[in-house]
């Protein structure tokens, strides 16, 4: 997910990280048995055991990713593609860090409220030898309370590859800047809000790797 503060528990707790006490103690409080059973459900049909895809190059590996993300944003439905992702897998954002690629795709599953909170794509470029870029727009409610709603923001998503490890996924960044002020001002003033414009006109600011 791109809002760490925010991130719910997640059902490996020995493997998650929190990098402040706000954060530990804000994501006890978000995962309920509601949320839980409903990323159950919804990600019944996801075959973790999936055979790796192994041998993409990094160019390869991309265009995978763009093709599955612009399908179906698992950054926000948790809908992920396993058989691109190393056992080791890691992902941290400015306040969370977990292990596993299922760990991950439950905890944004149940994170943000579906039909309501979107991920939409705006490039995926092969940065460097072992590196995938995806910049991403992330808005919509999350599941804090009655709902909490995001104001679109940018994500910059990194992806590091292994050649150890067949070229997989083994690492994910988020990075992204969040103006709790303006954050708390979209929530209060629901009638000013504006609409973001088509995702299609936001600028890919991605160069390709040569």
């Amino acid at each position: 997910a791109a809002l760490g503060t925010l991130f719910p528990s997640r059902a490996r707790a020995e493997d998650e990280e929190y990098k402040d006490v706000t954060t530990k103690i804000s994501s006890k409080l978000l995962t309920s048995a509601e949320t839980a059973a409903e990323s159950a459900d919804a990600l019944a049909s996801v075959n973790w055991a999936a055979p790796k895809v192994t041998g993409l190059s990094t160019e390869e590996m991309a265009k995978r990713i763009d093709a599955g993300l612009r399908r179906e944003c698992w950054f926000v439905t948790g809908r992920s593609m396993p058989e691109l992702f190393a056992e080791s897998f890691t992902f941290s954002d400015p306040q969370v860090s977990l292990k596993g690629i299922e760990d991950y795709s439950r905890g944004v599953r149940s994170f943000y409220k579906q039909g309501s909170a979107l991920g939409e794509i705006v490039c995926t470029a092969a940065t460097a030898p072992d590196t995938i870029t995806v910049v991403w727009r992330n808005y919509g409610t999350v599941n804090i309370g009655p709902g909490f709603d995001l104001a679109p923001y940018l994500v910059t998503t990194t992806l590091k590859t292994s050649a150890n490890d067949g070229g997989l996924i083994v690492k994910q960044e988020d990075a992204f800047e969040v103006n709790n002020a303006a954050l708390i001002k979209y929530n209060l003033f629901k009638g000013k809000r504006p609409v973001p414009p088509p995702i299609e006109t936001v600028a890919c600011p991605l160069s390709q790797n040569a």
